[in-house]
């Protein structure tokens, strides 16, 4: 029980609406009640000191209590329900406006425990009454110890609409904690559906991103970003796992057809075949260095050995290595060494890079074209512009030239061999060292790829 996200919430809302408008309503009575008491006394209060004051000044006007001091306390008796016995000087009862409400509440009479009338207790207070000083009488004021009259059916009437105010607050809260716990959940409940698919290796999912909560909203966006991630990685996957059986059963295929040929005397072993069942072992041994380096350089833990480098030094190094190579294919390499920036950075890694970025320069550009580098240096990176005018690459290929196992158009990469991670070890290499890359490419026009090492060491 209550082991649903939406029952949980359900509950929760229940009780805290609940809760809440029991504690408000109860608050909201007695600080009432407690008001209005206050406020009855003190009109009470005033109420009974007007009456004495015009009592009194009924007598000085007249020189005794007239029928207008009677007619002023029966007034009060009957719409407020207090009581007044006026006495004279001498005790003898003058006014009485008690027996005026008798037949509501029964005749006022005193016992043990109090003046009562009917079955009500009633307060009473006496009072002086002086005339130019000279005292000229007492009254006797008889009041209601609780709400009567008009005053208990007010407070009445506002219980009964407090009351029905919460009943309506009830079913509000509650319709609104099954429509709050259900929208809440819904959203929930779709994206943990959608968990399990993924669990079970079922990619091709898009989860409603049209949600009124913004943590929901961004969350299926997420699943559905992580779907997609998903479903890309176990394409690269398989596509790795098709290209790597190819790039191993052509050097293994020729490897086992020669050696068996030698074993048999089909073939007569001559340095040449052996050259060439040489480089075809080195084949297999590039592919499997390739799959160190990646997990080299995706390692959190590689260590930089960081140092300050001269950008045209390190340039002119790369140029007399590679040169031959690009001139024996018909390349133009051109290399920026007239300005020498400092940087910070591996040197063997930042070697590894470059020649990664050349090799795929070299591989990609025909005869008669160009690559050049240049650098150049703001306040914060020194960035290596790496341009070649090779067949460039296609959107699709440009959004994921730098993913693990990825490789363009299949029958131009398999004419040039390798397992599509060169670029991915150039991305970890360039994240290690806190860089920068980015990549620009036009189908036709070549490419460049530009490379930014900090000028600090910013680990």
């Amino acid at each position: 029980m209550f082991q649903t996200l939406y029952s949980r919430l359900l509950v929760f809302s229940l009780v805290l609406s609940l809760g809440g408008i029991l504690f408000v309503g109860i608050a909201v009575f007695f600080g009432f009640q407690e008001t209005f008491s206050d406020y009855v006394e003190t009109r009470r209060e005033e109420q009974i000191i007007q009456a004495v004051e015009q009592v009194e000044n009924d007598y000085i006007q007249n020189g005794a209590f007239t029928n207008q001091s009677q007619m002023t306390l029966h007034r009060l008796t009957m719409h407020e329900d207090i009581h007044f016995q006026v006495y004279s000087a001498e005790e003898e009862l003058l006014i009485d406006s008690s027996h005026m409400n008798q037949h509501q509440r029964g005749q006022m009479r005193r016992e043990s425990s109090g003046v009562m009338m009917g079955d009500h207790h009633m307060d009473s207070e006496s009072f002086e009454l002086f005339a130019e000083g000279e005292p000229i009488g007492t009254m006797f004021v008889y009041y209601p110890a609780t709400f009567a009259g008009t005053d208990n059916q007010f407070l009445a009437d506002f219980s009964r609409y407090l009351l029905l105010a919460l009943v309506v607050m009830t079913c509000l809260a509650v319709l609104f904690s099954f429509i709050f716990s259900k929208q809440l959940s819904k959203g929930i409940k779709q994206i943990g559906g959608a968990m399990k698919l993924l669990k079970n290796h079922r990619h091709a999912l898009a989860l409603s991103t049209d949600h009124s909560i913004q943590e929901i909203r961004d969350l299926s966006e997420g699943v559905n970003e992580l779907a997609r991630s998903l479903e890309k990685s176990e394409k690269l996957r398989k596509q790795f796992t098709s290209d790597l059986a190819h790039e191993l059963r052509t050097p293994l295929s020729t490897l086992r057809s020669q050696l068996e040929a030698f074993r048999d005397g089909v073939l007569e072993v001559t340095p040449e075949r052996l050259e060439q069942s040489y480089l075809e072992l080195m084949r297999l041994v590039r592919l499997v260095n390739e799959m160190e380096e990646l997990h080299a350089a995706e390692n959190p833990r590689l260590k930089l050995n960081i140092e300050k480098l001269h950008s045209a030094q390190i340039l002119k190094s790369l140029y007399e290595r590679f040169n031959p190579s690009f001139e024996e294919k018909g390349i133009d390499l051109k290399v920026d060494t007239e300005k020498s920036y400092v940087f910070a950075a591996d040197p063997d890694r930042f070697t590894q890079i470059m020649t990664n970025l050349l090799n795929n320069a070299w591989k990609f550009t025909d005869t008669g074209k160009k690559v050049e580098i240049t650098v150049d240096q703001d306040e914060n990176f020194t960035t290596f512009n790496i341009m070649d005018e090779g067949k460039g690459m296609s959107e699709e290929e440009l959004q994921n030239a730098f993913e693990r196992f990825y490789r363009g158009e299949k029958s131009r990469n398999r004419e040039r061999g390798g397992l599509g991670i060169g670029l991915s070890i150039v991305k970890a290499l360039v994240e290690a060292h806190r860089g920068k890359l980015n990549v620009k490419s036009e189908p036709g026009k070549g490419t460049t790829i530009s490379v930014s090492f900090p000028n600090q060491d910013q680990r």
